[in-house]
């Protein structure tokens, strides 16, 4: 039997996501662009970056800025992370 041959489909291109980091002793956003080009952002100092290998050892991913913001406005509509984790039913607890 001959070998069969499979198509290549190309991978569908997202939109680059955005994940807050650390990078070195700074706090900030880092993100791909469409072109290839990972840069991260300081926004206190007003910075952008073109990240390098050479910072992978300084750099912390902290996670998925899309979510954390939707969680950190979901919270203030709810009243406050706090009021939400004391006010929850304790099920476990009879």
């Amino acid at each position: 039997m001959a070998p069969a041959t499979v198509r290549e489909i190309p991978a569908a291109r997202k939109p680059g996501k955005s994940f807050y980091c650390t990078l070195y002793d700074e706090n900030g956003i880092i993100t791909k662009l469409p072109d290839g080009v990972i840069y991260f952002f300081n926004p206190d100092a007003g910075s952008l970056t073109e990240y390098t290998p050479e910072m992978a050892p300084w750099t912390c991913i902290l996670g998925e800025a899309a979510i954390a913001d939707t969680q950190a406005i979901m919270d203030t509509m709810h009243g406050s992370y706090a009021k939400i984790a004391c006010s929850r039913p304790m099920l476990e607890v009879r």
